[in-house]
């Protein structure tokens, strides 16, 4: 993939630090920051399991929306095609974990299948159950998509913004995203304005012919919401 377009995504649900005080202290004193989005693919989030030993593997509701309708396909080794969904869909992830996804069915994309990746590096702290009413939010706009079908790197980190940094603006249901520099450690500036969460992937790269579910990674569980039962329709009673 050539060129990177860097976002940062603000939610704006609880505060908190990823590493207090780190990036703060590498800014004044030109310390190193040792995190960025450019490290192989899993290595943030391992990193912050491991300072964080309690937080790997709790699993953290996502919802995931695409610009208007379609699919979203998660892969957990269950079936070889995926488990199909439709957008705007919510499920729970495992912290410390990288999801590969397939989105598809989309108007705006007749016939367009991407596979992004989505990097779990932190948790929510809701209510105690109230869990799957405080998803993290990734959504794929337009420009996105059309940004990977361009044959670039569409990368986005997802962050809980500090109250006292706040966006100075009401949001209107959709996430506040921030256009930086290609050059731009997304991980430190969001760390700057709150707590990383997710470090979101979005290129052009599709599955070779040959990969098969190796092109997804090992099976990581996916947490499925209950679906709801289905009420059996009242039969009349049989005529003699």
């Amino acid at each position: 993939m050539s060129d990177l377009l860097a976002r940062l995504f603000a939610v704006a649900l609880v505060s908190g630090l990823f590493v207090p005080g780190l990036a703060a202290h590498a800014q004044e004193s030109g310390y190193y920051y040792p995190l960025n989005q450019r490290l192989p693919l899993g290595k943030a989030a391992a990193w912050n399991a491991t300072i964080h030993r309690g937080m790997y593997g709790h699993t953290q509701a996502v919802r995931f929306g695409l610009p208007s309708e379609g699919h979203i396909s998660f892969f957990d080794g269950r079936a070889p095609q995926g488990v199909l969904t439709h957008a705007p869909s919510q499920v729970g992830l495992l912290v410390g974990n990288v999801y590969r996804i397939k989105i598809s069915g989309m108007p705006e994309f007749p016939g367009i299948e991407l596979y992004p990746t989505i990097e779990l590096l932190d948790r929510l702290h809701p209510p105690p159950g109230q869990e799957q009413n405080f998803p993290v939010p990734v959504t794929f706009t337009i420009e996105e998509i059309e940004t990977a079908l361009q044959d670039r790197m569409v990368t986005k980190v997802v962050y809980l913004e500090q109250p006292q940094v706040a966006a100075p603006f009401e949001q209107q249901g959709t996430p506040h995203i921030e256009d930086l520099p290609p050059s731009s450690n997304l991980l430190e500036a969001a760390d700057l304005r709150g707590r990383p969460i997710a470090i979101v992937r979005l290129g052009g790269r599709i599955p070779d012919a040959n990969a098969g579910a190796a092109f997804f990674g090992p099976p990581v569980p996916v947490v499925f919401p209950p679906q709801p039962q289905q009420v059996p329709t009242q039969q009349p009673p049989a005529q003699p």
